[in-house]
């Protein structure tokens, strides 16, 4: 699209429909038309099933997995149990138990672990994402912890 001068929504609305089907088709220049103007004939979708819940949380000081251990712990702890209340609330459980750490160097990592049967309960949440924090190294400090449960379904 650079290479024909189309680098915002805009160029792309001040240009002919007919150039932009000729420049990349009848479906896909009509469609970018169409786009471009705002224009959408699709429903709007209003709610929609959740595929995870998730909670998170940004340290005011980066944390270090050992001198701040029983800190990191309480919170880790308390991340695993609000999931676990958000599912039960709403009436969800999930089989995908993960955790996100952003350390000080915003490096983000993930880890994941799929149990056999979908659960809600925030000692299993909770076991399981520990079992996923001794797949990471923790030499740097954290400056985020989060806890996400996914696959979900209704319970």
């Amino acid at each position: 699209m650079k290479s024909l001068g189309l680098n915002t929504v805009g160029d792309i609305a001040a240009r002919d429909l007919q150039w932009l089907i000729d420049s990349f088709g009848k479906s896909y220049g009509a469609w970018l038309h169409e786009a471009s103007w705002g224009r959408d004939e699709r429903p709007v979708v209003t709610h929609s099933e959740p595929v995870s819940f998730s909670r998170e949380t940004t340290f005011e000081r980066d944390l270090h997995a050992v001198r701040d251990r029983a800190e990191l712990g309480a919170i880790f702890t308390q991340l695993c149990e609000q999931v676990a209340g958000d599912l039960q609330r709403k009436g969800y459980a999930g089989r995908t138990i993960g955790i996100k750490l952003r350390f000080d160097n915003f490096q983000t990592v993930t880890r994941d672990t799929t149990i056999e049967s979908p659960t809600a309960e925030a000692a299993l949440i909770r076991r399981q994402a520990g079992l996923n924090l001794k797949r990471v190294d923790l030499s740097r400090r954290i400056r985020l912890l989060g806890v996400r449960v996914g696959k979900v379904a209704k319970s």
